[in-house]
């Protein structure tokens, strides 16, 4: 085994420890590979950005020399991972698509490694699933996953995600009572939910939270739903998320769709979803609003899912 599959092994086996990366960039720096030594480099970056407070006076020189370092490297990076699902030549269809078009979803950095992935659910299947077991991913989102519940249920390389969402195929709420009909056939329970959508919605909210006190402010919070369907935890933590610089980031790549999704439920329900082992959060194409100016959530579970329903954001189990 080579020393980059026996640190690679280290990451994977604690994927929110930051030494194991450290480690892995240590013996990037031995490279004579320029994209090797730039991903030292970008691996340090991302790990003190993650480590930073809001307020931190570093993070705009550290956010634009990871922008620099991505847009430079970024193809080179990720090729070796999207190389282990590119079709052979006995499939012509599939390797002419991926020869003209590429392969696999959207890919986002994390702390110097690929931790998100947005994809169709059929051809992550087919494609960006065969990486799981070679960079530490997080997150994924899912779309068009409506008809495909009861096959990802089955891939137990799922179970170890920090969050998992899925999302309807159209902006129907009928496509979400499919997607609950196949969790309940896989043998899951499925609790929906009713919470405030943050994005794009709440963007004047934040700025409205981050203007603190001022006598100029336009409006008070109460108007906004994501405000005024929070409770006191909830609404610390959307202070929190005001004031967050790492926010800003994270909403202008689509492949951190995922960390978004998560960053709503928990304001709303804190911590309550990896208590109850939840196993993936599921949503339409398009949030319906309810005259409450809420959206559906189903969470779906393989555990009872009780403690959930103390929740003032619960609605009802479906099935």
């Amino acid at each position: 085994m080579s020393p980059d599959d026996v640190l690679l092994r280290a990451v994977l086996a604690e994927p929110e420890a930051d030494a194991p990366r450290l480690a892995f960039a240590d013996h990037l720096l031995t490279s004579s590979r320029p994209a090797d030594q730039a991903r030292a480099e970008f691996i340090r970056v991302q790990v003190e950005l993650a480590r930073l407070s809001a307020d931190d006076p570093r993070w705009p020189r550290l956010v634009g020399r990871e922008r620099e370092l991505l847009d430079r490297h970024r193809v080179a990076w990720e090729k070796p991972l999207r190389d282990r699902f590119r079709p052979s030549l006995a499939s012509p269809g599939r390797w002419l698509r991926s020869h003209l078009f590429g392969s696999g979803g959207l890919w986002g950095f994390r702390r110097g490694f690929v931790e998100h992935i947005h994809a169709p659910a059929p051809s992550f299947r087919a494609e960006d699933a065969a990486i799981l077991g070679h960079t530490p991913v997080r997150r994924v989102v899912l779309a068009h996953a409506s008809e495909h519940v009861a096959a990802l249920a089955a891939d137990s390389r799922l179970d170890a995600l920090a969050s998992l969402h899925l999302v309807g195929d159209m902006e129907l709420d009928e496509e979400l009572n499919l997607l609950a009909a196949g969790a309940r056939a896989a043998g899951m329970r499925v609790l929906e939910f009713r919470l405030p959508r943050l994005w794009p919605d709440a963007q004047e909210l934040f700025e409205l939270l981050r203007s603190g006190d001022r006598d100029d402010r336009p409006r008070e919070p109460e108007v906004f739903p994501a405000w005024a369907a929070a409770g006191p935890d909830g609404r610390r933590r959307l202070h929190d998320l005001a004031r967050s610089q790492q926010l800003a980031l994270l909403a202008v790549e689509p492949a951190h769709e995922g960390a978004l999704l998560a960053l709503n439920e928990w304001v709303y329900l804190g911590d309550a979803l990896t208590a109850a082992g939840a196993w993936a959060v599921a949503k339409g194409h398009q949030d319906l609003e309810d005259e409450g100016g809420l959206h559906r959530r189903l969470v779906l579970l393989r555990s009872n899912g009780d403690g959930l329903r103390a929740s003032p954001y619960f609605h009802r189990e479906s099935g």
